[in-house]
């Protein structure tokens, strides 16, 4: 009786030890398939962004990347308000939206992530303003950009996929962010592209993101914070391009346009620019003209 009791206990462990290994195994595999299938089907400005060409730094995901990460996972979000009014206010006072992401896979939990918005945005001019006049939009706008940001971090946690992206960038606080001004525009202009250089945050130079091809174009000078140089026969450096009259050909022009042009931070950018419709030039266009509006002076 005992020897056979010995013998249960270690084909026990012998299975526990299997079941590991196996386990073991599938993580690896699975890692290196979600690294081929980032590699092969994230596209830089649109599933995930760099503000600089720091390759030690994390890209940030946005939405549409997190929606294809959880694609092959069969991940599905439930969503729940943890704090905040669940009804528009309809006075300005400020407030704040904290929501629950859960991440489903049928009926087995698969993850979650916590996600806040303020109704409350910052200007490049440091003012706080209203996100939107209207109560009810306001309200809308704060409970979209909360579910965002919960919906990313559960993509996240649900999927491992932290080894390869970031929510936001972590180490860069919008006021450094927005510390471009008109002069830095004036004096560090990219005449090959027709844009502004700009030095943000931990970048060492002068530098502009190129389309969304995900590559940089840095500003060539004789010495750090040095003046572009004019080219021969050219005169100074051109006059930055009306705003009013830029076109874009897709949403990730217009999100490189929100961060050269307008000066916005970041994370601005990724909880701003969702708000709007840009499936269309017509949708851009006008979304646009809103952007400009408030973030211009």
């Amino acid at each position: 009786m005992t020897s056979e009791l010995t013998n249960r206990h270690s084909d026990d462990r012998t299975l526990a030890i299997m079941e590991l290994e196996t386990r073991f195994a599938m993580a690896v595999r699975q890692r290196e398939l979600l690294e081929n299938y980032i590699r092969e089907r994230l596209k830089p400005a649109k599933h995930f962004y760099k503000i600089d060409d720091n390759e030690k730094a994390k890209p940030s995901l946005t939405k549409e990347g997190a929606e294809l990460i959880c694609l092959p996972h069969n991940l599905k979000p439930r969503y729940a308000i943890i704090s905040g009014p669940d009804s528009p206010p309809m006075d300005e006072t400020p407030y704040q939206i904290t929501v629950n992401c859960e991440m489903l896979n049928g009926t087995n939990f698969g993850g979650q992530g916590l996600g806040s918005a303020s109704s409350m945005i910052t200007k490049r001019s440091g003012e706080r303003v209203q996100r939107q006049k209207d109560p009810g939009l306001r309200h809308n706008a704060t409970l979209k950009m909360a579910c965002k940001s919960a919906y990313i971090a559960a993509t996240l946690n649900s999927t491992a996929a932290s080894e390869f992206f970031t929510q936001d960038l972590e180490d860069m606080q919008a006021e450094d962010l927005g510390r471009t001004n008109s002069q830095d525009t004036k004096e560090h202009w990219c005449k090959e592209h027709n844009t502004a250089f700009f030095m943000r945050g931990k970048m060492k130079s002068f530098a502009h993101p190129i389309g969304d091809s995900g590559e940089w174009c840095h500003e060539h000078t004789d010495k750090p914070g040095a003046e572009t140089k004019p080219q021969e026969g050219t005169g100074q450096p051109e006059t930055p391009p009306d705003l009013a009259t830029l076109e874009f050909a897709n949403p990730g022009e217009f999100y490189t346009a929100c961060l050269n042009h307008l000066k916005v931070s970041k994370t601005q950018a990724d909880k701003e620019i969702p708000e709007y419709d840009l499936s269309n030039p017509a949708q851009r266009k006008r979304a646009w003209e809103l952007l400009v509006s408030l973030f211009v002076k």
